[in-house]
């Protein structure tokens, strides 16, 4: 199967919390209020892509039917308004085929597909892991290299794979990034005309002077309009001035503020940053899933403190009250 390769992501691709009670039960209505406010507030199909259930919103935590009703709430909500992805992180081919199958019958643009990692597998198994699922499903795929859940000695996507995920023609997106810098660079150099590289922790500007046209985003979760500059200074090539917004921004308070601590990185599940980062801007989106640790205490000031110092806040535009 083929969809049409013009269908691509580009831009912010803003991975959506969960929101939550006490008990873990999903809040569906505060699901739909906050996409909803996102839509109100600059986040357009000029801008980027919504993904629900990625790691930031804990997709690898939720159950089927939770999986299935954020994928619904999503589709509803934006109503084909702007590009729509949804994570899928699955040992079984089969099983991660059925999601893509149903994310592109919801009406979703992408799926966000991790290789499976139970132990180590090797180039071929992962190739045939995308491809059964190219084969089963019409939906876009953006293919997300992570090399920190590969067990010992570790894989990450090579140029051999690159080539061979060329001839899947669902394949429309990498989520890129890596744990050498150079052969994260290279690969985008190389690839660029046949993927839509997306910099997941990007280092500043390198990767999109290499080629890739978007990044991954989760402060505009709060503040849309900081994404809406990031990919203004993005996509128009004004590489300086993003490299010296985000020292000023990020950079350079996190490495003063956060890097002499102990580091809270240590954790099972990203639930445990997107909670730490919401709460700290003013998002109340319930408690991790279990078993991810919440953090408290001392590493959670630095962080405040951090996002106190950076000048995020100035960008922050959300309220809570919207759910009253």
């Amino acid at each position: 199967m083929s969809i049409n390769l013009n269908q691509k992501p580009r831009g912010a691709l803003l991975s959506l919390p969960t929101f939550k009670d006490s008990d873990f039960n999903l809040l569906l209505d505060r699901q739909r209020i906050h996409i909803e406010w996102l839509l109100d507030n600059g986040f357009t199909a000029d801008v980027g892509t919504l993904a629900i259930a990625g790691g930031m919103g804990e997709g690898y935590f939720l159950d089927d039917e939770e999986w299935r009703k954020l994928v619904d709430t999503l589709a509803s909500a934006t109503g084909g308004s702007v590009p729509t992805c949804v994570g899928i992180y699955e040992m079984s081919a089969r099983s991660a085929a059925k999601k893509a199958q149903y994310a592109a019958t919801a009406g979703i643009d992408f799926i966000q597909l991790t290789p499976p990692h139970y132990l180590l597998p090797n180039e071929d198994e992962i190739f045939a892991h995308y491809k059964y699922i190219n084969d089963s499903a019409e939906i876009g795929i953006i293919s997300y290299n992570t090399p920190w859940a590969m067990p010992n000695p570790g894989y990450e996507f090579t140029r051999s794979l690159f080539e061979r995920f060329s001839d899947l023609g669902n394949m429309v997106g990498i989520k890129w990034s890596g744990f050498n810098t150079k052969h994260v660079l290279q690969m985008i150099r190389l690839f660029k005309d046949r993927f839509n590289f997306l910099d997941n922790n990007r280092i500043f500007s390198h990767g999109a002077r290499m080629g890739s046209v978007g990044f991954t985003e989760f402060y505009g979760n709060v503040a849309p309009r900081l994404t809406v500059k990031l990919w203004d200074l993005y996509r128009n090539k004004l590489y300086n001035e993003l490299d010296e917004f985000e020292l000023k921004l990020e950079f350079d308070p996190e490495t003063k503020l956060i890097g002499h601590t102990k580091s809270p990185a240590n954790f099972m599940g990203e639930g445990t940053a997107s909670n730490m980062i919401l709460s700290a801007m003013g998002m109340d989106i319930g408690p991790p899933f279990p078993a991810q640790m919440k953090i408290e205490g001392e590493n959670l000031e630095v962080y405040k403190r951090f996002i106190h110092k950076s000048g995020l806040l100035e960008w922050v535009d959300w309220d809570q009250k919207i759910f009253n």
